[in-house]
């Protein structure tokens, strides 16, 4: 049974939470009153095998309305762990402060935060991911159920057309790549 309707009512009373923590660091960045959070596919990298992009964060000066907007990934699969949910939140909720890049401030906030590793692909340290198990205890569970891209599933076209040109005249035709001698598969 869940405790929240909605994955955005689970998501910003996961912000209320870290709420305190943000406001604890001495560096002068503090979380917006207001951040708004959903689960969509980011606007580039949603679906790559190589390079996935877990989050991304519009700051205030990117929206209208100047309420920071924040959106995780569906594909993502676990709520607490090195990369779930809660660890790419405070990812982005350092953003979310009006710290653009991955240099020395969103350095020393995400370590006074619990992460570790590449700031620019930061992971839960293990006393963060200790956290976690309580924050989701707390919170109930995450009412969501990952996407499975279906691009992975697709088999390659073997059907492509190419185009061909004589040498002699520039006729230009477009053929399948498999073609036998006589002209037809």
């Amino acid at each position: 049974m869940y405790k929240y309707k909605t994955r955005e009512d689970w998501l910003e009373a996961a912000i209320e939470i870290f709420r305190p923590r943000f406001d604890a660091t001495v560096y002068g960045f503090t979380l917006p009153s207001k951040v708004r959070v959903s689960v969509g596919f980011p606007p580039k990298g949603g679906l790559s095998n190589n390079r996935r992009c877990f989050g991304i964060c519009v700051r205030d000066s990117g929206v209208a309305d100047r309420i920071p907007q924040i959106y995780l990934n569906p594909t993502i699969e676990k709520v607490g762990g090195e990369m779930g949910f809660l660890a790419i939140l405070i990812h982005e909720l350092i953003h979310a402060c009006g710290i653009k890049n991955h240099g020395k401030d969103f350095k020393r906030m995400g370590e006074a935060l619990g992460l570790e590793g590449n700031m620019r692909s930061s992971h839960a340290s293990s006393w963060l991911q200790e956290d976690f198990k309580g924050i989701a205890l707390q919170l109930g569970d995450f009412p969501h159920a990952p996407v499975v891209p279906a691009l992975q599933f697709l088999k390659p076209d073997k059907c492509r057309i190419h185009k061909c040109a004589c040498p002699e005249c520039g006729y230009t035709v477009r053929i399948a790549k498999k073609m036998d001698r006589s002209g037809f598969a």
